[in-house]
């Protein structure tokens, strides 16, 4: 009998979290003019909600400035809905917003959601996971806050995320300026072996364009994009450095401008009923 494929260990490299969030907190008054990508990616992400009877519990783990929480109270208008998320800082720009009062607002962790068992029929998480340590992790707390039944409809970063820019530092130095990820088979094994039930799962290429390097620096600047896992690195240190990285970019350029392409994983779970 062939033995399944031993699952690899997930990275041992920790993220410091009061950082990321730190990082996110500053850009929460840029976050959204500049999310393309964000947008985007949640908009294929809610493809997969569900139908919720009446007055459902909904969480939006990793709601940021509250802009996918205002999608969500648009398909569910009588639900409960809270948002969560690590930096304080987004959440108060959430809280201001008047299309989402009566909604509640907690800091947390999403590997240590400080919810009791049972308490959601809905998480939705559109590209916050990935600043997760443990994806398995991730999947337990989500399985153990959904009441049977309940759905976990989410998206996620894979490996070969902006690979055009990791190949074009290194025409700069061999520091980490861009974040790895798991590969999606890695991923999808995960799930495999965790307690929900896959409806779908999925990877696809997302690209947007830009006119210069600088351009898109900028852009995961107002983001609150730029932290690198393990590397203090940040920033550009002079024209020199910039001159040199778009040289080494210069290589991917098309007709569009700049490619930065990012492999998300789209994926609709369910915990069985019973």
């Amino acid at each position: 009998m062939n033995q399944a494929p031993t699952l690899p260990q997930e990275s041992a490299l920790r993220i410091d979290k009061q950082r990321v969030a730190d990082t996110f907190g500053k850009a929460a008054r840029t976050y959204d003019a500049a999310a393309t990508l964000q947008q985007r990616v949640a908009a294929r992400a809610r493809l997969g909600l569900p139908e919720l009877g009446d007055h459902a519990a909904i969480l939006d783990m990793g709601c940021g400035t509250g802009k996918e929480t205002i999608a969500l109270r648009n398909r569910y208008p009588d639900a409960d809905i809270t948002g969560l998320d690590l930096s304080d800082g987004m959440l108060a720009y959430a809280r201001d917003r008047k299309e989402l009062d009566g909604c509640h607002w907690i800091v947390g962790d999403i590997e240590e959601l400080p919810f009791e068992p049972e308490d959601f029929d809905l998480v939705f998480s559109s590209l916050a996971i990935q600043w997760c340590e443990s994806l398995s992790e991730v999947l337990a707390q989500v399985y153990r806050v959904l009441k049977p039944g309940g759905w976990f409809v989410f998206s996620t970063l894979a490996e070969g995320s902006l690979y055009e820019l990791e190949k074009a530092w290194q025409a700069v130095d061999s520091k980490p300026h861009v974040n790895s990820y798991e590969a999606f088979e890695c991923q999808k094994r995960r799930v495999a072996t965790s307690e929900f039930q896959t409806c779908s799962l999925r990877q696809q290429t997302e690209t947007l364009y830009y006119p210069s390097v600088m351009h898109l620096l900028r852009e995961m600047k107002s983001l609150g994009a730029n932290t690198v896992v393990g590397s203090e690195v940040s920033g550009l240190s002079g024209r020199r450095t910039l001159k040199s990285l778009s040289e080494g970019y210069a290589s991917f350029s098309s007709e569009r401008g700049l490619p930065a392409s990012y492999q998300v994983i789209y994926g609709v779970l369910r915990k069985s009923a019973s």
